[in-house]
């Protein structure tokens, strides 16, 4: 009897890990964990934004294949859904569409403890994915667009919410229409969900998520929740960019 290869054991431990953690966390459930600090992440002594872990660097080096990334994101998709979309509830953000690079940070970040995040730490493990296979995922997200149902903010706060934007300097990182700045590793902020973008202004305004970037958690900071509520719904409403070459 044949024995089964390293890569279909590791999509056989990630299979399992998302029944179980469905079971136990409904999907409507907001995951708290990016509010729990890092002590090596933001506000910690040293703390320098996208300091470049070592396996960032490394994966960086790495070229991605998209026929692989679709077949290894199959283990990613009981949370972020198929081809990437979320959930619009944002429990779970879009990741379609998003700049490789900006993938590769939260993942390393994340494997590396700088960005706290419980629920996503068994998929994200050198148990569950190689360096290759986070490049492969990160290059066959960037390429996905798709119809995609989008959790938009209320419709009528969100002309305050493009005033802020152009006010805040949001538009200095991730561009006039949220498109982000791969080059910069700054993320696509275009048709993401707005309860996701809410909740993670708000931990990044409290100096809550361990990869903030300093610039943002400034100009986030002493802006009220209604302020956040108005940014994270006009963000919501912007088109999405092209989707990037297969």
């Amino acid at each position: 009897m044949q024995m089964p290869g390293l890569k279909t054991l590791r999509r056989l431990r990630v299979a399992g890990w998302a029944a179980a953690l469905l079971l136990l966390a409904p999907a409507a459930q907001a995951d708290p964990a990016d509010a729990t600090p890092s002590p090596i992440g933001y506000g910690s002594r040293g703390y320098q934004w996208n300091g470049m872990t070592p396996e960032q660097v490394e994966v960086l080096k790495l070229t991605g294949d998209t026929t692989r990334g679709k077949d290894a994101f199959r283990g990613c998709q009981g949370c972020h859904r198929r081809e990437g979309v979320g959930r619009p509830d944002g429990t779970y953000p879009r990741l379609a569409g998003q700049h490789a690079v900006v993938i590769v940070k939260q993942v390393t970040d994340t494997r590396a403890g700088v960005r706290r995040n419980p629920k996503m730490d068994p998929f994200a493990s050198d148990h569950a994915v190689s360096l290759q296979e986070i490049a492969d995922i990160a290059a066959y997200l960037s390429t996905l667009r798709g119809p995609v149902e989008v959790g938009l903010g209320p419709a009528d706060i969100a002309p305050t919410g493009a005033t802020l934007y152009t006010k805040l300097g949001c538009a200095d990182c991730h561009g006039a229409a949220g498109e982000g700045k791969d080059t910069k590793i700054y993320p696509v902020v275009a048709g993401q969900h707005y309860p996701y973008l809410l909740r993670e202004m708000e931990h990044v305004r409290d100096g809550q998520r361990g990869n903030s970037h300093p610039d943002m958690v400034k100009a986030l900071k002493g802006q009220t929740t209604a302020d956040l509520q108005a940014l994270a719904s006009f963000m919501s409403r912007l088109p999405t960019p092209p989707a990037a070459p297969r």
